[in-house]
């Protein structure tokens, strides 16, 4: 039986900072320099927030972490130019390859627009195929900490027969 995922804020969820400091530093801050009280504070922070960066979204399924995303103002220090930044996708490997992944984009993407943002960025070493299937585009080719990399943009797009009507 395929589990329930509900995509929750983690201020609402605040328990699972743990959890998210703990995937985040482990696969990718550790090796980037941060250390864990850093990440783990970067968590704190973003549970407080509902209005404002830095964000972060859980999946969670049966009342457990299956995966979270990160929106950031900034994620890849070579280009503090662009703004805001999502970060730190990560699906737990008991969950991967059934959409749990391409629910946290999504949801990250309408709270980006809710919030008045009209365009995203990423950095990804081998996810580019995923992102590029959701309309983002690579904009450039980079280094980063972890080897070559993408750096992927997404413009925010609301569709006018969906969205807000003037009035």
């Amino acid at each position: 039986m395929t589990a329930k995922i509900a995509i929750e804020p983690l201020n609402a969820c605040p328990e699972m900072i743990p959890v998210c400091a703990s995937w985040t530093f482990g696969h990718w801050d550790c090796q980037a320099g941060t250390t864990f009280e850093e990440t783990n504070r970067l968590f704190c922070d973003a549970a407080n927030e509902t209005s404002s960066l830095p964000l972060t979204f859980v999946a969670v399924a049966d009342g457990k972490p299956a995966g979270m995303i990160s929106l950031r103002e900034d994620d890849f220090k070579e280009r503090t130019d662009l703004s805001p930044w999502v970060a730190s996708l990560y699906v737990h490997p008991s969950h991967r390859n059934k959409g749990i992944g391409l629910l946290l984009i999504a949801k990250l993407e309408v709270e980006a627009e809710r919030l008045g943002y009209k365009r995203l960025y990423l950095t990804t070493e081998d996810s580019k195929s995923l992102y590029e299937k959701n309309g983002w585009q690579e904009i450039d080719r980079v280094r980063t900490p972890f080897g070559d990399a993408s750096l992927m943009a997404r413009d925010l797009r609301r569709d006018p027969l969906v969205g807000p009507q003037a009035g």
